[in-house]
C-alpha cells in the first residue's frame, strides 16, 4: 500500500493516506453549473459510489455480499458464472446478490442462477471509475467489483496489442486467482420456453429442421449481406429452414421474430446447427446444454487480425460442456485497411467457410 496516494475523477481529486481518505478538492456538478470546493477528512470517493449503489438493493433481504457487475460484453459477464461459486466459497457467502446497470444481464445471470438481480439507475461515472477496489467491506457488506476497474480490462488489451498472445481467460483467473472454472449448466425457465414456441410459430420456423445464423456482432468486424445470403441460399437448397438473429429485423436471410437473449438462445438449442460471427452473443451459444454443432466464424477485431483474435478469444479454450461440438474458424479480409464487408472468393476462403471440404451439417455437407 503507498504512503500517499492521489485519486482523479474527473476535476476532483481525492488524496489518501495510507488508504485512507484526508483530502478532496476540484470542481463538481451542482443543478445550476459547477462549484469548486475542498473538503478534509472526508467520505471516500468509493463510500459514496456505494451509498447509491445500496439505494437499489431492498434492505430486508439482507445481503451479505454484493456483486457490483460492470462488464461491458456478454461473454465477459456469463465468465462470472463459472467463477462465482469458488469465491462464494472463498468469501463465505450466504445470500449474495447481482447488481448492474444493464437490465439484460438479468436474463444472462437467470439461465445459471437464481441469485437476485437489481437494476441500478446511476451516473456511470460513479459506477465506473469511482469503485477501484476488487472487494470492498462497508456497512456490513461485501462488494465485489466485477470487473474491479476499466484499467483492468483496458490494460490487458493493451498488452496484446504489445504481441502478448495469452488467451483471455488466463487473464482473468489471475485477476480472481481462480484455478478452475466451475461446470455451472444452463438452464430454461417454462416462461422462456413457451414464450419463444409461441413466437417462432407465428413464423412457421421448421423446428425439426433449422439452422440458426448469428450475422451481427459489436466489436468484430460484420461480414457482408452477399455472404450471408449465399450461405442461407445453400441452406434452403438442402431443406433446411433459416432462422437469423439480428436486431436489425432483416428477413432477407431467413425468418426472424422478436426474441429476448434468453429466448433466442433457446431457440438456438433446438437448431440442427448454429452459424455465428465470433462476438459476446456466441460465447452463451456455445455453453448450450445439447449443443448439436455451431461454427464460430472470426474476423478481424479491433486492431487484432482474425487469426489473433480466434487465438486470444477461442471458445475451445471456455469451460463449455460440448467442445467437441464447436467448429471455428478465420475469415481472412482480402482488401486490406477496408472496414466494411469481407467479400471471400469462391476458391479460397470461401471455401473454407461454406466449401464441402471444411463445413457439414451433422454429416452432410452444405
Amino acid at each position: 500500500m503507498k504512503l500517499f496516494e492521489k485519486i482523479k475523477i474527473g476535476k476532483e481529486r481525492e488524496i489518501r493516506f495510507l488508504g485512507f481518505p484526508i483530502l478532496q478538492y476540484g470542481k463538481r456538478n451542482i443543478p445550476n453549473g459547477t462549484e469548486k470546493y475542498i473538503k478534509l477528512f472526508p467520505k471516500s470517493f468509493e463510500h459514496k459510489a456505494l451509498d447509491k449503489i445500496l439505494k437499489f438493493i431492498p434492505k430486508e433481504k439482507n445481503h451479505d455480499h454484493v456483486w457490483i457487475v460492470r462488464t461491458e460484453g456478454l461473454g465477459e459477464t456469463q465468465i462470472l458464472n463459472f467463477m462465482i461459486d469458488e469465491l462464494h466459497e472463498r468469501y463465505h457467502v450466504k445470500n449474495p446478490c447481482i447488481v448492474s446497470q444493464r437490465e439484460i444481464y438479468k436474463e444472462l445471470f437467470e439461465l445459471y442462477t437464481d441469485i437476485p438481480f437489481y437494476k441500478l439507475n446511476i451516473k456511470q461515472v460513479e459506477y465506473g471509475t469511482y469503485l477501484k477496489h476488487k472487494n470492498i467491506n462497508y456497512k456490513g457488506k461485501c462488494f465485489h467489483i466485477y470487473h474491479c476497474t476499466n484499467d483492468e480490462s483496458m490494460a490487458w488489451l493493451k498488452s496484446h496489442q504489445n504481441g502478448d498472445d495469452s488467451h483471455l481467460l488466463v487473464a482473468i483467473k489471475q485477476w480472481w486467482k481462480i484455478d478452475t472454472f466451475s461446470n455451472n449448466k444452463m438452464c430454461f425457465s417454462k416462461e422462456v420456453i413457451n414464450s419463444t414456441l409461441k413466437k417462432v410459430k407465428e413464423i412457421e420456423l421448421d423446428l425439426n429442421k433449422f439452422v440458426f445464423i448469428a450475422p451481427e456482432a459489436n466489436g468484430a468486424i460484420k461480414l457482408s449481406n452477399e455472404f450471408w445470403l449465399k450461405l442461407s441460399s445453400q441452406l434452403q437448397k438442402k431443406g433446411y429452414d433459416v432462422f437469423v438473429n439480428t436486431v436489425n429485423s432483416s428477413s432477407l436471410l431467413g425468418k426472424t421474430a422478436d426474441l429476448s437473449i434468453a429466448e433466442a438462445v433457446y431457440l438456438a438449442s433446438l437448431a440442427q446447427d448454429i452459424v455465428a460471427l465470433r462476438c459476446g452473443f456466441a460465447e452463451l451459444l456455445a455453453f448450450i446444454p445439447n449443443l448439436k454443432s455451431i461454427k464460430i466464424l472470426y474476423t478481424q477485431y479491433r486492431e487484432m487480425p482474425s487469426y489473433r483474435f480466434k487465438k486470444i478469444y477461442s471458445l475451445k479454450q471456455y469451460p463449455a460442456p460440448n467442445k467437441k461440438n464447436i467448429k471455428e474458424y478465420e475469415v481472412k479480409n482480402e482488401d486490406e485497411g477496408v472496414n466494411a464487408a469481407y467479400n471471400l472468393t469462391e476458391k479460397s476462403e470461401w471455401k473454407n467457410i461454406t466449401g464441402e471440404e471444411e463445413i457439414k451439417l451433422n454429416g452432410r455437407a452444405l
